[in-house]
């Protein structure tokens, strides 16, 4: 089974976690551009910065994983 990195899952646990675009990008070396990227579904992470993006939110990241065919497009 394949697995993508669920932008949808994350935008849930960051917000859960309180924190904004601006405060994970700070924490991961990227811009809020590509959190809101990530979390649209329009880039995909590399797996060092989805590693890095669960960390961010304090969360594993087999949490933001999600069988390919059930992530919609």
């Amino acid at each position: 089974m394949a697995r993508t990195f669920s932008g949808v899952r994350f935008r849930t646990a960051r917000h859960a976690a309180g924190l904004t675009a601006d405060d994970v990008a700070a924490r991961i070396g990227r811009t809020r551009w590509s959190v809101w990227c990530y979390e649209r579904g329009t880039a995909l992470p590399s797996i060092p910065i989805a590693d890095a993006l669960a960390d961010a939110v304090g969360r594993p990241l087999n949490d933001f994983l999600a069988d390919d065919s059930k992530v919609a497009a």
